[in-house]
């Protein structure tokens, strides 16, 4: 059993499971007897094996990716989403059906529509001037929202009004920074989470560069200012998701070398043909991006260092593979400097504490919510352990290997259907 808070890892444990939830755990060779289960209760054979708590994706946009993704998340362990933007009315259709049983997939938290100043698809709300974007914000509370998501092109005083309505509100304001807002202000204001570790370099920082590109700007900020501005992350308890994997995929994606991936067989056949048609990159263009994500990389080790509280998430959408990259994710933040067990962290324990669900998710403790994952080897030597998923368990429902394929076969016949 791994401590998600950094604890020893305890061995020769029997962990009960009853209603959903954990009932007890306790030493295998016990003989108290206190939390026996009843006769016919499934019994799955642990031995040798690791458990995990059930992962989170804190970025995706599952209306970008249909339905097709929600059984390929729970088939990798991925237990709970955090919605960044999507039609609201199908997340909660979905929310709801899974409750009921009449579907499987993760548990979701979401923000609704994109609050933004254009929109540039139909997920984005235009919020309008300061007073109306007030209005929006409580009108998203009204429906039930679970959070405000703003995108980069908002106006800086529609902004500053969202983050105080927010806070009025009790909603949390998390997204990409304003073009017109710099990262010391956002933290100061209160966004509670900043995403894509690209932002920081959009918006007033690309306004400054001149002719200076891009990776060497970044390069610049590491040496002169990025201290000062993660120190000011931690005080003001302003979290981070890189979603390295993310700019990474598009790399991919453009690069000729790069051999195709055989897990896009799970992404939409429509988002898959609607991706072919996008258009190429030159080399040196392709050249430039390959810079900019090793700097991006060193950032995220910064953060890391700097003591910024990371969180693990892909943003999934369009031909992005749902729940594979998460394990991806997790890779490529050992790679920037996270420990095994530290990157394990940023889609378990950290979740938990941002959505102030601590006392039911993020790690195995009696009384927690049963969304655990067994594995077949210990993440703790090898992050790409989370990968060898033995069995998941779902709100106290028992998903075996066999269960676990079969809902992989399910969402390559959705995909292949949308």
């Amino acid at each position: 059993m791994i401590d998600t808070a950094g604890g020893p890892s305890r061995t020769d444990r029997t962990v009960w499971i009853r209603d959903g939830r954990i009932a007890g755990i306790e030493a295998s060779d016990s003989r108290s007897g206190s939390t026996r289960p009843s006769a016919g209760a499934q019994v799955l054979d642990g031995r040798g094996k690791f458990l995990i708590p059930g992962l989170w994706d804190m970025h995706v946009h599952l209306s970008w990716t249909t339905s097709s993704a929600l059984p390929l998340l729970i088939a990798n362990g991925v237990t709970g989403v955090r919605d960044m933007g999507g039609r609201l009315s199908e997340l909660d259709e979905w929310r709801t059906k899974i409750a009921a049983g009449l579907l499987t997939g993760p548990r979701i938290v979401r923000a609704g529509p994109i609050l933004n100043g254009q929109k540039f698809n139909t997920y984005q709300m235009v919020t309008g001037n300061p007073d109306e974007t007030r209005g929006v914000a409580r009108a998203l509370k009204e429906i039930g929202v679970d959070f405000l998501k703003v995108h980069r092109r908002m106006p800086r005083d529609s902004y500053f009004a969202l983050i105080d309505e927010a806070k009025r509100l009790e909603l949390a304001v998390v997204g990409h920074i304003p073009m017109t807002v710099t990262p010391e202000e956002a933290s100061d204001a209160g966004q509670a989470t900043l995403e894509h570790t690209e932002t920081l370099f959009e918006g007033t920082f690309a306004a400054g560069l001149k002719d200076t590109p891009l990776p060497d700007a970044i390069r610049q900020f590491r040496v002169d200012g990025a201290e000062r501005l993660f120190a000011r992350f931690v005080r003001n308890h302003t979290l981070y998701t890189p979603t390295l994997v993310a700019y990474r995929s598009i790399i991919d994606f453009y690069d000729p070398p790069s051999p195709p991936d055989p897990r896009s067989r799970y992404v939409a056949l429509s988002l898959r043909e609607e991706a072919r048609k996008s258009k190429p990159v030159t080399a040196e263009e392709l050249a430039g991006m390959k810079k900019t994500f090793a700097e991006l990389r060193e950032v995220v080790r910064q953060l890391h260092r700097s003591g910024v509280t990371l969180l693990a998430g892909t943003d999934v959408a369009g031909a992005r593979v749902p729940g594979f990259l998460l394990h991806d994710e997790l890779a490529l933040l050992v790679d920037a400097g996270l420990t095994p067990l530290e990157a394990l962290a940023t889609a378990t324990r950290n979740p938990a504490t941002l959505l102030k669900i601590t006392k039911d998710y993020g790690s195995v403790e009696t009384g927690m919510i049963a969304d655990l994952v067994l594995l077949d080897d210990n993440p703790l030597d090898d992050i790409r352990n989370t990968q060898r998923i033995h069995a998941v368990i779902l709100d106290g429902k028992l998903l075996r290997r066999s269960d676990l394929d079969r809902l992989l076969r399910e969402a390559e016949k959705l995909a292949s259907q949308n």
